[in-house]
C-alpha cells in the first residue's frame, strides 16, 4: 500500500474553498471582520478632512489609515496627509503639536477603535505629559474657584494654541494688586520664569541653593531689589555677588577702601563695623571725632590733615618743631611720628621714618 501524507485531494479542496470564503468575506466587508473595535464618531468640528467628518465614516476602509504591506507608506504619514491642520502646526512652536519633540509619531499619544464615544487620546498622554510642552500642570490642578482645570481655560481653538496673555488675565481676576506689582517688577512674559511648578514661590525656593546664600538683612529683601531688570530665569543668574554691585551708591568711602565691604561690615547692618582705626581718634581723651574732621571732603581716605584741629596750623607746627631743632621733616604727615597722637612720641627722632619713643603728655 502507498504511504499516506495526511493530505488528501479532498482536504486541499476544502482548504481552498475555506480560504476563498474568507477572502470573499474580507472583500465584501472591507476588512471590518478583523477590526478590533468601533471607530470614534463625531468630533469637535463638522469640517470634512479627507472627505469625512469622523473616523467612524471610515469603517470598513482599513487602508484609509493602515498602510498595506509593501506600500512604502507609514500610518503616521497617512494621518498627516488627512489632518493637514496638524501638519501645518509642526513648524509653529506656539501650537500644541509644534511644541512636541515626537509630533510626527501620532500613535505615541493617539489611539482608535475604542468605540464611537471613546477618547482619541491615550490614557496618560494628556495632562500627565504636559511637561513635554515646557509647562507642568503641577500647580494648575484646580482654578482659584476650586474646579478642575479644562484645556480650554488656557488654550483656544482646535489647534490648542496658547495665548500667553491668558496667564495675566486669569491671575488679575483674583490677584489684581499682586499682579500689578509683579508685572511692574518682572514684566508680562510669565513663562520666561514660570514653568508650572511654582519653584520660585515663597516657602518653596531657597536662595541657599544658589551660589549666594542670603544672610542678615539680605533675607528680608524683595527679589527685585537685587535682580533689577530681570525678565527671564537666565537674568536671575547675572546679579552681582559683589557688595558694590548693589551698594555702590551707599559707599561713603567712595571706593577708597576697596570693594571688599565684608572686611569691615556684616550683613546684619552697616553699623557697627569691625573696623579699628590705626590712629586713636579718641586721642587726648577728647572723645571720638567725625571722619571728616581729618579726612577732608574731596580727598582720599588714605589722606588726612591735622591742621585746623586744636591749635594746629602750619605756621605753629613749623615753629614748634624748629624750637626742638627739627627741620626738613614732613610736618604735614603727623602720624608718621606721632602714631598715638602724643606730643613727645618719638622725640628726637621725628622725620626718620616714624620710630616710636616713649609717650609723653597729651597734645
Amino acid at each position: 500500500m502507498p504511504l499516506t501524507t495526511g493530505v488528501t485531494r479532498g482536504g486541499l479542496i476544502a482548504a481552498a474553498l475555506a480560504l476563498g470564503g474568507v477572502l470573499a468575506a474580507v472583500g465584501s466587508s472591507g476588512g471590518a471582520m478583523f477590526s478590533p473595535g468601533g471607530l470614534r464618531a463625531g468630533g469637535d468640528s463638522a469640517a470634512a478632512l479627507g472627505g469625512v467628518t469622523s473616523h467612524a465614516a471610515l469603517a470598513g476602509r482599513c487602508t484609509a489609515c493602515h498602510a498595506s504591506l509593501g506600500a512604502g507608506e507609514t500610518m503616521n504619514a497617512k494621518c498627516l496627509s488627512c489632518h493637514g491642520d496638524i501638519r501645518s502646526e509642526l513648524g509653529d512652536s506656539t501650537a500644541l503639536h509644534g511644541g512636541l519633540a515626537n509630533a510626527r509619531q501620532c500613535l505615541a499619544c493617539h489611539t482608535e477603535h475604542g468605540g464611537p464615544t471613546a477618547s482619541l487620546v491615550r490614557s496618560g498622554a494628556g495632562a500627565a505629559d504636559h511637561e513635554r510642552l515646557g509647562f507642568s500642570l503641577v500647580a494648575h490642578q484646580r482654578t482659584h474657584e476650586g474646579r478642575g482645570f479644562l484645556c480650554g481655560d488656557c488654550h483656544g481653538g482646535g489647534s490648542f494654541r496658547f495665548d500667553p496673555g491668558r496667564c495675566e488675565n486669569c491671575h488679575r481676576s483674583y490677584q489684581a494688586p499682586f499682579m500689578a506689582e509683579h508685572l511692574k517688577a518682572w514684566g508680562s512674559h510669565c513663562m520666561a520664569c514660570h514653568e508650572g511648578t511654582d519653584r520660585f514661590s515663597p516657602g518653596r525656593f531657597s536662595h541657599d541653593s544658589t551660589r549666594f546664600a542670603l544672610t542678615g538683612a539680605h533675607e528680608r529683601l524683595e527679589c527685585a531689589r537685587c535682580h533689577q531688570g530681570a525678565r527671564a530665569v537666565a537674568d536671575l543668574g547675572t546679579a552681582s555677588r559683589e557688595c558694590v554691585g548693589c551698594h555702590r551708591t551707599d559707599d561713603v568711602h567712595r571706593g577708597e577702601f576697596g570693594a571688599d565691604c565684608r572686611a569691615c561690615h556684616a550683613t546684619v547692618a552697616w553699623k557697627p563695623t569691625s573696623f579699628r582705626h590705626s590712629f586713636p581718634i579718641a586721642h587726648g581723651r577728647r572723645g571720638s571725632v567725625a571722619c571728616r574732621a581729618c579726612h577732608e571732603p574731596g580727598r582720599k581716605f588714605s589722606e588726612y590733615t591735622c591742621y585746623g584741629c586744636h591749635e594746629h596750623t602750619p605756621e605753629r607746627i613749623a615753629g614748634k618743631h624748629s624750637e626742638e631743632g627739627i627741620s626738613g621733616a614732613r610736618l604735614d604727615d603727623c602720624v608718621r611720628c606721632h602714631a598715638t597722637g602724643r606730643e613727645q612720641e618719638g622725640e628726637g627722632r621725628e622725620g626718620d621714618g616714624g620710630a616710636h619713643g616713649e609717650r609723653g603728655d597729651d597734645d
